[in-house]
């Protein structure tokens, strides 16, 4: 499944380091969409589309693909995905063998420098020509992700909302009342509500003085995500421009001892240590977690669970909670010589309603059609989670950007993340951790901006 979310931004930004060297390996079809030279329908194609995916989702889209090639019978398309952590070994030997992809995932984060760097083709053109589009009825946070200066260079293959889920399984036989999916817990509410869901291997929970915290069978929560904590007090990581990192504010350094603290003082989420030893997807998985994050991914995957679960806000310390609105586009290679269907291929399993109501049905996203998400996907109250609105919730209102969205890249937010460790083990206190990291983070910003300038400059 997709836990390894920040893993999978790395990944998709080695892939645009390396097809900016490079253009499409198809020699058939289309010409780059040159006036009284574009392909006929007799015309033959293929068309190279490079993924990560897990094994689920690459069922799904070899679907959808099918019925892509059903619709233009006169196109090939040769769906190729790796897990993710082997994506960029096999677009490597890809690149290597003389087949670069016409069409891949564009993140977000990485649309400004591909732009820049010429590696992506300007849709804008054949948006304005295709039937299909209605860009009034798709999530505005989702498009505007892949548009620069009025160009739209990507279509989003979803939104992906960060929810929460808990087990309603677990709540009901702890006596505790469901949450309600309009309001957020306060953080001291949380607390309770998982030291009360996590016991010892004696049944005893954690508020019990007879707890045992080395023996602990089941968890109130997995690993706390540091994002919707740090939203959820009101802070971030960086200015609005993407110029000063904020991690030295106080309630920054607040979120950071809330989530330390659920590991360290109170014991509801597991350690390094039991986190190695098993997954806290696995433990979700296996009803010995009251507590998880969700993704729309998870969906088709959660049907199969042997319990009862549905979606809640993440706590929040002020009121106002947030999570982050994760998206990846299709785009197309500026270099492919067949750029019309490669824009086809990309529209149609991003906008068509038909495809979008498919992937709705089989669990996969929540549609990128508006209309669509509003009426049909929250009338399915037969399949889970039944507070899909939820998700919605996240789309339109709680949802933040990676906040390395806002930067030329992320090598500052990559190392926060591998520093911010020594919090969550209590090798550091939250204090001293901003104080030491805030100006090296300073420092790779500031390089960010200039590289920014550079590449800008040599257009």
């Amino acid at each position: 499944m997709k836990r390894s979310l920040l893993l999978l931004a790395a990944t998709v930004f080695i892939l645009s380091m390396v097809l900016s060297a490079c253009g499409s390996g198809n020699t058939s079809g289309s010409n780059g969409g040159k006036s009284g030279e574009t392909a006929t329908a007799k015309d033959k194609v293929t068309i190279n589309l490079v993924a990560f995916a897990q094994p689920h989702e690459q069922k799904m889209y070899t679907q959808l693909i099918k019925k892509y090639q059903e619709k233009y019978p006169h196109v090939k398309v040769n769906y190729i995905t790796t897990p993710p952590a082997d994506y960029p070994t096999k677009l490597q030997a890809m690149i290597a063998g003389g087949q670069t992809p016409d069409v891949f995932y564009a993140s977000p984060e990485n649309v400004s420098f591909m732009v820049d760097t010429n590696q992506l083709l300007d849709l804008t053109p054949y948006i304005e020509k295709t039937s299909i589009f209605n860009v009034d009825n798709i999530w505005k946070k989702g498009l505007s992700k892949y548009t620069r200066d009025g160009k739209t260079y990507a279509l989003p293959k979803d939104v992906g909302p960060f929810a929460y889920a808990y087990n309603k399984t677990l709540f009901e036989k702890a006596g505790i009342p469901t949450p309600d999916p309009k309001t957020p817990l306060t953080w001291d509410e949380y607390i309770s509500i998982a030291k009360k869901l996590t016991l010892d291997d004696k049944g005893n929970n954690a508020e019990s003085p007879d707890f045992n915290p080395k023996k602990i069978k089941q968890y109130g929560a997995g690993f706390w995500w540091h994002e919707p904590a740090v939203w959820g007090n009101g802070a971030d990581y960086i200015n609005e421009d993407g110029t000063k990192v904020t991690i030295d504010d106080p309630k920054f350094i607040e979120s950071l001892q809330f989530v330390a603290d659920l590991r360290n003082k109170y014991h509801v989420v597991p350690s390094s240590e039991d986190e190695t030893a098993m997954g806290g997807y696995t433990r979700w998985l296996n009803g010995t977690v009251a507590m998880f994050p969700m993704g729309p991914w998870d969906t088709a995957a959660f049907w199969d669970l042997k319990f009862d679960y549905d979606l809640m806000p993440w706590p929040s310390n002020n009121g106002t909670w947030g999570t982050w609105l994760g998206s990846q586009g299709f785009g197309v290679s500026a270099k492919t010589k067949s750029p019309q269907e490669a824009f086809d291929l990309v529209a149609f399993l991003s906008v068509d309603p038909d495809i979008q109501r498919e992937a709705m049905t089989m669990g996969l996203q929540v549609p990128n059609l508006i209309d669509m998400a509003k009426n049909d996907y929250l009338k399915m109250t037969d399949k889970k989670p039944v507070n899909k609105q939820v998700f919605l919730d996240v789309i339109e209102t709680n949802g933040h950007d990676w906040s390395f969205e806002k930067t030329y890249d992320r090598e500052w937010y990559d190392l926060f993340n591998s520093s911010v460790t020594q919090v969550w083990e209590g090798k550091k206190t939250p204090e001293a951790f901003v104080k030491e990291l805030q100006p090296k983070m300073q420092e790779l910003v500031d390089k960010s901006a200039e590289k920014k300038k550079k590449a800008q400059g040599q257009k």
